[in-house]
C-alpha cells in the first residue's frame, strides 16, 4: 500500500514536471521566433535549452507511458499464442525490459560523468545536464520495470495455484 502510494505520488510529480517543461519549450521556442524575425534579435541560448527539455521529456515521458501501459505495441502474434505462452512470454519481455533500461540507465550515467566538467555555449550550464535526463528517466523506467516482471510472475504464480 504504502510504496503504490508511494509510486503514485511520484509519478504525479513526474506527470506536472514534464507538463511544466513542454509548457516552457513550447514557450521559449515561441519567444525565439517573435525575437528572431520581429526584432531581428535572436536568443542565443533558446535552442539549447529546447534540446535539454525535448531530452528530458522524451525519457521522462517514456517511464510515464511505460508505467500507464500507453506505449506503442504489435501485438498480433502475442495475440495467436495461447494464453499460457502469452503469460511466459511477458514475463520474457520484462527480462529484456530491465536488461535494456539498465544498459541503457547506465550509459547515460558514464556519458554524464564523462561531460560533466563541459560548458555549454548558450547555456552556460554543465553539458552532464543534457545526459542526467536519461539518467533519471532510465532509473524510473528500470523501476517500472522490475514493477512489471514482479506483476507478470505472481500472475504465472497465480496461474500454477488455480486449477
Amino acid at each position: 500500500m504504502f510504496m503504490q502510494r508511494l509510486k503514485d505520488g511520484l509519478f504525479w510529480l513526474v506527470r506536472w514536471m514534464v507538463t511544466l517543461m513542454l509548457l516552457i519549450m513550447t514557450s521559449v521556442l515561441f519567444a525565439q521566433i517573435v525575437f528572431r524575425y520581429f526584432f531581428q534579435h535572436p536568443l542565443v541560448w533558446s535552442e539549447e535549452l529546447a534540446l535539454v527539455l525535448m531530452i528530458w521529456l522524451t525519457y521522462l515521458g517514456s517511464a510515464l507511458l511505460l508505467a500507464t501501459h500507453e506505449h506503442i505495441s504489435i501485438d498480433f502474434l502475442v495475440e495467436l499464442m495461447p494464453k499460457a505462452g502469452q503469460r511466459w512470454l511477458a514475463v520474457v519481455v520484462a527480462v529484456l525490459m530491465i536488461i535494456f533500461n539498465i544498459a541503457l540507465t547506465y550509459g547515460a550515467w558514464l556519458v554524464a560523468r564523462a561531460t560533466m566538467r563541459s560548458t555549454s555555449p548558450g547555456l552556460g550550464i554543465s553539458e552532464a545536464w543534457h545526459y542526467a535526463g536519461p539518467v533519471i528517466g532510465g532509473l524510473l523506467l528500470v523501476l517500472v520495470s522490475f514493477e512489471e516482471l514482479s506483476g507478470r510472475l505472481r500472475a504465472l504464480r497465480a496461474d500454477k495455484v488455480t486449477p
